[in-house]
């Protein structure tokens, strides 16, 4: 199963909302984008905001946590062949751990920030300058 997660995160840090937040950073940095504007890559608004400390600044995006399970678990439909015989128990279980994963390939290799809220939602965010 954790074989599964990995390669789960691995193929969802690929989705283009990701690749959408890595050229809004270049985009916000070059342009040199104040803070509270909005970029529209492809489909995606993405937010120039100050970083939590007020150091810098970081592009980010809010997508509602439902939208975000189903990608994963589409990724893991893809990979698996199918979660149907998965139960609520096991879907969450297996879910919590997919964001933990995610999470640390983002940080990791992309250099993105995830955390959950506000409310029912995931936040994403990547530096443009520090």
């Amino acid at each position: 199963m954790s074989e599964l997660i990995s390669k789960a995160a691995a193929k969802a840090s690929q989705e283009g909302v990701f690749q959408a937040l890595a050229y809004g950073a270049l985009k916000a940095r070059a342009a040199r984008i104040a803070p509270n504007q909005i970029i529209r890559i492809r489909e995606f608004d993405l937010m120039v905001a100050e970083d939590e400390n007020g150091d810098g600044l970081v592009v980010q995006i809010i997508l509602p946590l439902g939208q975000m399970e189903g990608l994963a678990l589409a990724r893991a439909c893809e990979l698996e062949g199918s979660t149907e015989g998965w139960s609520d128990h096991e879907r969450r279980e297996w879910l919590s751990a997919f964001w933990r994963e995610l999470a640390l390939y983002l940080a990791k290799w992309q250099d993105i920030k995830m955390r959950r809220g506000p409310g029912e939602n995931v936040t994403f965010e990547k530096a443009v300058s520090r």
